[in-house]
């Protein structure tokens, strides 16, 4: 049997990458990591936005990217963390749709083992992200996580699951109607693939001239009449 990546395996395993991407895309930019409520006003935010709703009005305000000073080590860190998850899970996704698409292509053989290890790359990095936060964060922000961030740690779930997948190693069915004598002898002509699969009986008369090969069954209809 012909060992090759089952195709169930590789669907189920780009729907759980594309979802996970999409998901982390969203979660990460949302300002639902957490909040917090008291009466008619609330408080709530995350990796790049802050933001407070007082008397019915929302204010919010961006926090700055990674390189800047302004903000403390574990902020950055989360940030530069889903920016790496971002572009790596992104590539692996690109290179997951071209195999897909073109995958008897002889420069597609190693986009298996490429997409597995960033998926697994990125999401460890997203583990990092949802661990960093929710370690480092003052404690009214650990108690009260919101949604977004329940979501980039699915994501991370997801992809990590993702390259499982792809790791699995899974006979494919074999196809029923392919000749297994023509593929043990490829380089053989027609004719000889033809004789190779005559009975025995039909055999010893192969290399005989037309005539002398039909003259069995002249003889045996000749026989039948009598």
């Amino acid at each position: 049997m012909e060992r090759r990546k089952h195709k169930g395996l590789a669907v189920v395993g780009f729907l759980f990458s594309l979802t996970a991407f999409v998901a982390h895309g969203v979660a990460s930019y949302l300002p639902y990591w957490y909040g917090q409520s008291v009466g008619d006003n609330s408080v709530y935010g995350g990796l790049w936005q802050l933001c407070s709703k007082f008397s019915g009005k929302v204010t919010c305000s961006d926090i700055t990217s990674p390189w800047e000073d302004d903000k403390p080590w574990y902020v950055k860190t989360c940030q530069g963390l889903a920016m790496g998850a971002s572009l790596l899970t992104f590539i692996g996704v690109i290179i997951f749709i071209v195999k897909l698409c073109k995958g008897k292509e002889p420069g597609c053989t190693s986009a298996y083992p490429v997409s597995r290890v960033l998926f697994f790359i990125g999401g460890l990095m997203i583990f990092g992200v949802t661990g960093v936060w929710s370690a480092y964060q003052e404690d009214f922000i650990k108690e009260n996580k919101s949604f977004a961030y329940w979501i980039e740690w699915s994501a991370g779930v997801l992809f990590i699951v993702s390259a499982i997948l792809l790791a699995i190693r899974k006979y494919a069915p074999s196809d029923p109607y392919r000749n297994p004598t023509a593929q043990s002898n490829p380089n053989m002509t027609p004719t000889a693939q033809i004789h190779l699969n005559m009975t025995p009986a039909a055999q010893p008369y192969q290399n005989m001239p037309p005539a002398v090969q039909a003259y069995p069954y002249i003889a045996n209809q000749g026989f039948a009449r009598y």
